[in-house]
């Protein structure tokens, strides 16, 4: 079977990169993965604007590449968890991971028999090796999101499920579920440290949607692992925004 190397880097201790996608496009999938800038890519199917059908068509695209493919599913829906990788996902992460007993029917819906209850099928899954069913407990990566009060007081256990992969930090669920949202602050910042540390005392990799370049590689020093941080949006924004006064500037002379 095709080796995860996202996994890999995050078992070695090393920095995943990620673009975080959401506008639902393949195209755009299709060229940041050949551009290889990113260890991964993430598809958004929680808040993005991904449908099944384009979902499919950007793991078809990605699949072929270096660059390896993430979902992030609406729910903790063994169904969702299933069907995105039976489209080509190497990796899932899970929203509102709230308890024990959550983490478990995550990592459960990864896992095929006996480690877990995923049902063997999707015929896309032979592209990545003939071994497929008996490689793919090894190689799927599942992150499960620390996101909200309850998450970050039992953090540790949740981490130290055994096939919990990674821990992930959703910075806005997060605020809001301590009501410091927008601002957040010392009280979000001590929660997002307190997850951290739990991910250290369970022996697992924790991650954080950054809002600036500045602000990822901070979280790398501080010790975060995966640390998504350009999103297409903002990229698009960016760059337009950009141009725009730059060609403002110049009709003014």
């Amino acid at each position: 079977m095709r080796t995860n190397q996202a996994l890999g880097r995050l078992r070695r201790g090393e920095v995943v990169t990620c673009f975080w996608m959401n506008l639902g496009s393949p195209l755009l999938a299709e060229m940041a993965a050949r551009w290889n800038a990113f260890d991964s890519i993430l598809l958004d199917a929680q808040h993005g604007y991904w449908t099944e059908e384009t979902l499919l068509t950007a793991l078809q695209v990605i699949g072929p590449t270096e660059t390896v493919p993430l979902v992030r599913v609406a729910r903790n829906d063994p169904a969702l968890i299933g069907r995105a990788l039976d489209a080509g996902a190497l990796g899932v992460m899970v929203p509102l991971v709230n308890s024990v007993e959550e983490a478990k029917q995550a990592v459960s819906a990864m896992r095929y028999p006996p480690a877990g209850s995923r049902s063997a099928g999707g015929t896309r899954l032979f592209y990545y090796g003939e071994d497929y069913y008996g490689a793919a407990n090894s190689e799927i990566l599942c992150m499960v999101m620390i996101e909200t009060v309850e998450a970050v007081s039992r953090a540790v256990e949740i981490l130290s499920v055994p096939g919990v992969d990674m821990g992930f930090i959703g910075p806005g669920d997060l605020a809001i579920s301590l009501g410091c949202y927008p601002q957040r602050g010392s009280v979000h910042e001590a929660a997002v440290m307190k997850v951290l540390e739990a991910g250290n005392k369970a022996g697992k990799p924790v991650g954080l949607l950054s809002a600036s370049l500045e602000e990822a590689l901070r979280r790398a020093q501080q010790g975060f692992r995966f640390i998504p941080q350009l999103t297409d949006y903002l990229a698009f924004r960016e760059r337009v925004t950009e141009y725009r006064h730059a060609l403002q500037a110049g009709l003014n002379r």
